[in-house]
């Protein structure tokens, strides 16, 4: 800049004008060298191509029939792959030289050699080593797959460009990057999300001397002379001009920065899960490759399911990812068995994801990570520290909270507090990014952002293409190398994540701390959206529960366990809980895949449980006359609820009496569906036999008009529209709904998004825009009426749909049951909710999560609070004021939205992006159930939520003269407080596993009987560590439980 502004010659703006001209003049020289990276270019002109649609191994695509194609070849049909055989020779000229391939077919590719899987190629990896050191001569037969979408799943015609082969020259290597990575510190970048990243501060002293340096070094280059004689050596003077600039160090003060190469692979989303496989094979040939020439790079992979696949698909991979290991290059992080969903998997599919996951990694790598590893995961349950905690992990890394809508997350390491207490340190990148580049404007921003900088001297970084796979780049490397220990940016430092965590623990003070979940601001549709994928989730999840119960059961009274079945089956469903298929933001073709692994589950362990229930049913009594049911209960308490039964012979209509074990006589109706009803009584994770006889009408029966149902209990009043007008408890003797409104009260509500992802996102607008309330009724009448219960069907049309619903209210209950169908036309971009205004007034509403529940704000004061307007939660969630609730239960849906006292729970919705067909043109069927009581959620609410979700098993039972009794408990939990929520075989051996919880945020000791031949009882966490022996007395043992404490027991018999 010859010295204008020394001699006054040139103002300030003037100065920068020059100085923005001068940027520009240096970029684009550097642009200029980079293209002699790759000197004395041979085009590859032998090459032949297949296009199949079917995904072969190298041995099949081998075979193929091959035609001669050149540049600008066109290929690439929708999911088609694309098969590329290139052979050359190089030439002797090279020898001595370090010589590459270029090779783009665009789409995703992997490259073979010598049959092999060798390399990832696609926009971001264009280049494959061939030799360090050419002989002259050497003759390849290269193959490379290429599928015909990008790493985005976009198809579009694909054009081949031309293959070349040509000489590194190391020293134009060196220098091409020495000048790319100062020149990314003092020139501003940009996030992908379009925020930007500036560079080093515009008056620094430090940017001064590289502007100055880089002019002087760009200007030895004239890009006249390109031999290799010429740009060996003005590439050395660049990098000698350079020197100085890369000699001056960090600043004492600087950031560390633990850097981890990763690579975010979808399970599925843009792309089924066949493609995935793919995707493996080209990201780990990719890293593994990457890891021969940059000794010091350090590969982070989670997700056990991706090493199970590669080890079966691509063995010669997997092997060496194994030497990787145990060299310590490859990292096997993240303990889950998939990246999964956290709002919406169940507390035992948790459970089963670090189980799963930890035992792959122990067994395959000799390996235990300590951290939970989901950078892409939207929001994290508030029971997840408790479980990561019992399951031996310390640590938590994410950063998908920093995408929330109206708030600024307040740090970056903090200790997170669950709803039990417990604690794991926690990091979110302040990157803001989980596929960083380490650019040098990218590393300073994050420093500047870093929240904790005041009493944490280190981040955390993950580097590499992701979403798609792909991972890092040599480019990234070469930053990694430049910037470990250079001044104007903090010090990259390749490390693991559980070294990472060790140096924060050591490293930091005075840590903040976060209590409850971390509630993502986005993204909330995810509670709904792919309606049938959740119900499927939901009851694979509960068959699986009761059958691994009533299994292990079996097995003392001479059963079998079907481990193998049971494990494979709790495989598919964590793999379908992956965080973009079950939240419903995946392509169509990934929800044909999962239907069929859902039914596949369905079948496969409902034949398990049939033959559970039939073995279990010749060891028990059942003697006297009449048609007898044999009923289950694999709950913990004792309960009385309604037991359904298909009986042949029965006449729809008539009136019955059930004849318990004990001789008591219970009201028994057969109902319009031709199944016998009667509510029994049923003993704690045990079962029942009850007799029918005919009965005399006299018990009294439930009324039933259009107008009116009514019990001993409540009394519920419906308006001209169908909706409900009243409930009103004749216990407590107060209305429920607010007066003058309507309560299950249908909304169909506008669902558009400005945002990029309508299956992620739903507006907090969207109840200002209503398309239809109610609809058109169309019929309500009684279908059924008795002792038992009444049922008055109500038929509506509601835009382009029509909902059917049979509203049912039992005898001795007040909860009202609404079993609904829905058949959901072509709607568009709509979304389905059912309201419930009541006459609570509360300033927080409780919601079911795993392992407990938790508390939300109902009032919109602040934008937190706001932010919340729909949130997950499980089997309910409840509006409590001092002495009186109501609660909203379901067997298969995960949103509510709850203001000021309108409960709303989301039924269905019509998103187009990115599967255009979501849920539309498809019957529904759920159930929903409201529940008036008194007290709060503690008086029942969640043992109803498990009695709607998990209604006991009951089958026509043959005379038998079986060993055991006709009624009997195996196991009792004292306490309304305490949830047995699994009982399973141990892992290992043929001990018992009982898994508790407790459920009112409350403490005291509780005691667990069992009528088992118990041994010896052992606590263990949840990885079935065994950890301390406990006494038993008479077959009971006593537990002391604090709020919302998970206990995990181990029976040895």
């Amino acid at each position: 800049m010859v010295g204008l502004e020394r001699n006054g010659l040139m103002s300030s703006e003037g100065m920068k004008k020059l100085e923005q001209l001068t940027l520009k003049k240096i970029q684009q020289k550097v642009d200029v060298l980079g293209q002699y990276v790759g000197s004395e270019k041979v085009r590859v002109t032998d090459v032949a191509a297949c296009e199949t649609m079917e995904h072969l191994t190298f041995d099949q695509a081998k075979r193929l029939s091959y035609k001669p194609v050149k540049e600008g070849f066109r290929w690439g049909k929708p999911w088609s792959t694309a098969w590329f055989r290139l052979r050359f020779t190089i030439p002797a000229s090279f020898k001595g030289q370090k010589v590459a391939l270029w090779f783009v077919p665009n789409g995703e590719c992997i490259l073979f050699r010598d049959g092999l899987p060798t390399q990832g190629i696609d926009v971001n990896h264009k280049d494959y080593l061939l030799t360090p050191c050419a002989r002259g001569g050497e003759k390849f037969e290269l193959y490379v797959e290429a599928g015909a979408s990008d790493a985005f799943g976009n198809f579009q015609m694909r054009t081949m460009e031309a293959p070349y082969i040509a000489i590194i020259l190391p020293e134009v290597w060196k220098a091409w990057y020495d000048l790319k990575c100062l020149v990314e510190m003092v020139v501003p970048g940009s996030h992908w999300t379009g925020v930007p990243e500036p560079a080093l501060d515009e008056e620094s002293t430090r940017r001064a001397k590289i502007i100055f340096g880089l002019n002087k070094a760009v200007d030895l280059f004239n890009g006249q002379d390109t031999s290799r004689e010429a740009l060996i050596d003005v590439a050395k003077k660049i990098s000698k001009t350079l020197k100085p600039l890369y000699a001056s160090p960090a600043e004492a003060s600087a950031q560390t920065f633990a850097c981890m190469g990763h690579a975010h692979i979808d399970v599925a989303w843009l792309w089924p899960l066949a493609e995935t496989i793919r995707k493996c094979g080209r990201t780990f040939s990719t890293a593994l490759e990457l890891m021969d020439h940059y000794p010091e790079y350090l590969f982070c992979q989670s997700q056990p399911h991706l090493y199970e696949l590669t080890k079966n698909t691509y063995p010669s991979l997997y092997k060496r990812i194994k030497e990787k290991v145990k060299k310590g290059q490859w990292i096997p992080t993240g303990c889950a068995w998939v990246e999964m969903d956290c709002n919406l998997a169940g507390a035992e599919s948790l459970v089963r994801q670090f189980l799963f996951g930890t035992r792959f990694f122990k067994d395959e790598f000799n390996y235990t990570p300590q951290c939970l590893w989901l950078p892409d995961v939207f929001g994290y349950s508030g029971a997840l520290p408790q479980i990561l905690k019992r399951s031996g992990m310390d640590y938590f890394l994410t950063q998908k909270i920093s995408w929330s809508q109206f708030t600024v997350f307040p740090h970056h390491t903090f200790m997170w507090e669950g709803i039990d207490g417990s604690q794991v340190l926690s990091h979110f990148l302040p990157t803001n990014d989980y596929n960083a580049k380490l650019r040098g404007s990218e590393v300073i921003t994050a420093a500047r952002r870093y929240k904790q900088k005041d009493r944490s001297p280190i981040q955390a970084t993950l580097y590499g293409w992701g979403d798609g796979g792909g991972g890092p780049t040599k480019e990234m490397l070469e930053h990694l190398s430049r910037y470990k220990n250079l001044e104007g940016v903090p010090k990259l430092v390749p490390m693991s994540p559980e070294k990472f965590f060790k140096k924060i623990q050591t490293e930091s003070v005075d840590l903040p701390k976060w209590v409850g979940e971390l509630y993502l601001e986005f993204h909330r549709g995810t509670f709904t959206t792919m309606a049938a994928n959740k119900k499927f989730n939901r009851q694979s999840e509960l068959l699986l529960r009761d059958t691994e119960a009533l299994s292990a059961i079996s097995t003392l009274f001479g059963g079998s366990y079907a481990q193998k079945e049971l494990n494979a089956a709790w495989k598919t469903v964590l793999l379908n809980q992956f965080h973009d298929i079950i939240p419903g933001s995946s392509i169509e073709k990934v929800y044909i895949d999962s239907q069929k692994d859902y039914l596949g589950v369905l079948k496969s362990v409902g034949e398990v449980k049939d033959k559970t229930l039939a073995s279990l049913a010749k060891r028990i009594s059942v003697t006297g006359e009449g048609p007898a049911v044999l009923a289950f209960n694999s709950l913990g308490w004792n309960r009385s609820d309604t037991i359904t039964a298909e009986v042949k012979g029965l006449r729809k209509g008539s009136l019955l009496s059930a004849i318990d074990a004990e001789g008591k006589k219970i009201p028994a109706q057969v109902g319009f569906d031709g199944k016998v009803r009667f509510n029994g009584q049923l003993p704690s994770m045990g079962y029942n036999v009850f007799h029918l006889e005919s009965a005399q009408a006299g018990a009294e029966t439930i009324k039933a008009t259009e107008k009116v149902l009514e019990n001993n209990l409540i009394r519920v009043k419906f308006d001209a529209q169908g909706c409900i007008s009243s409930v009103f408890d004749k216990q407590a003797g107060r209305e429920v709904i607010e007066p003058g409104r309507q309560a299950n009260q249908f909304g169909l509500y506008e669902d558009r998004t400005p945002n990029c992802g309508e299956a992620w996102d739903v507006e907090i607008f969207h109840l200002d825009n209503p398309v239809a309330i109610n609809g058109t009724l169309e019929s309500i009448r009684v279908i059924e009426t008795g002792p038992v219960r009444s049922v008055l069907q109500i038929k509506r049309k509601i835009s382009q749909s029509t909902i059917i619903q049979n509203v049912i209210l039992s005898a001795g209950s007040k909860r009202i049951d609404f079993e609904t169908t829905v058949e959901w036309g072509n709607e568009s971009q709509v979304f389905l909710k059912v309201a419930f205004p009541v006459a609570i007034r509360s300033e927080t509403a409780r919601y079911d999560i795993q392992f407990g529940s938790l508390e939300r704000p109902v009032r919109w004061n602040t934008p937190r609070d706001f932010a919340q307007f729909e949130v997950a939660a499980h089997k309910w969630a409840d509006l409590s004021e001092g002495d009186y609730g109501t609660a909203v239960l379901n067997d298969c849906k995960y949103g509510y939205g709850i203001r000021d006292n309108v409960i709303r729970l989301s039924l269905l919705r019509a998103t187009k992006a990115p599967n255009p067909v979501a849920d539309i043109n498809t019957t529904h069927t759920f159930t929903y159930a409201f529940l008036p009581h008194t007290g709060d959620f503690r008086n029942g609410v969640v043992r109803e939520g498990y009695a709607l979700n998990i209604p006991p098993a009951a089958m026509a039972a043959a005379a038998n003269k079986g060993a055991l009794a006709s009624t009997g408990s195996w196991l009792n939990v004292s306490g309304e407080n305490i949830v047995l929520e699994t009982l399973k075989k141990a892992e290992d051996d043929s001990s018992m596993i009982v898994r508790l919880y407790e459920a009112h945020g409350s403490r005291g000791v509780r005691t667990i009987s069992t009528t088992l031949p118990v041994k010896k009882v052992i606590e263990t966490n949840l990885m079935e560590k065994e950890e301390q022996r406990l006494k038993v007395k008479n077959g009971s043992v006593k537990l002391n439980f604090t709020p919302f404490q998970i206990r995990t027991l181990k029976f040895v018999f």
